[in-house]
């Protein structure tokens, strides 16, 4: 399955065909990271949910200034926000990659921002470790919905805020990140 999401990266950057019409200055491909913060809820009784970090990069294909595909990968993990215990052996952490393949539609609300939503799956590895007790590991595909807005640049820099949410079977990820990205 991992050889799937390098695959179709390397599929859109080789893909001039898949231009229905030009972006912005003859500008299709899209590159980017992503740092936010995220939220866990674990659907099992025995987990807690948790807050996080998220990280990431994507890469995206500009169809027209409509639509786009974009592909990318989502690091999250456990962080005490409030407080942590003295004792570090009794923290249960909850580790999430997550790589994703989605479906951007934007709306322009004026000559460089814009709101857009995505829609795509994800597929998943995730573990809840720690605690004296044994991991739990749980891998598979899963839901991805995601709205928000993006400032372009002229230089082709832009910048996003996204929120988005993840379905990871046991597991539920909402992240809020911003994007900071280059067309080129």
């Amino acid at each position: 399955m991992k050889i799937i999401f390098p695959a179709l990266v390397l599929l859109m950057t080789s893909a001039q065909c898949f231009a229905v019409e030009n972006s912005s200055n003859e500008k299709n491909h899209i590159l980017g990271i992503q740092l936010g913060f995220t939220s866990v809820n674990a659907e099992i009784t025995s987990e807690r949910s948790d807050r996080g970090t998220v990280a990431g990069i994507n890469y995206g294909y500009q169809f027209n200034p409509t639509w786009a595909i974009n592909a990318g990968v989502l690091f999250g993990d456990s962080l005490c926000l409030i407080t942590c215990p003295q004792d570090m052996s009794t923290i249960r952490t909850v580790d999430y990659d997550s790589y994703l393949l989605t479906l951007k539609g934007s709306v322009p609300i004026s000559k460089r921002w814009s709101v857009f939503g995505k829609l795509g799956a994800n597929s998943y590895d995730l573990e809840f470790s720690g605690d004296d007790r044994v991991s739990l590991v749980n891998n598979g595909v899963g839901g991805v919905l995601a709205a928000g807005f993006n400032f372009r640049a002229y230089n082709g820099f832009g910048l996003d805020i996204e929120v988005t949410l993840l379905d990871m079977d046991i597991v539920s990820a909402t992240s809020t990140t911003v994007n900071v990205s280059y067309m080129f």
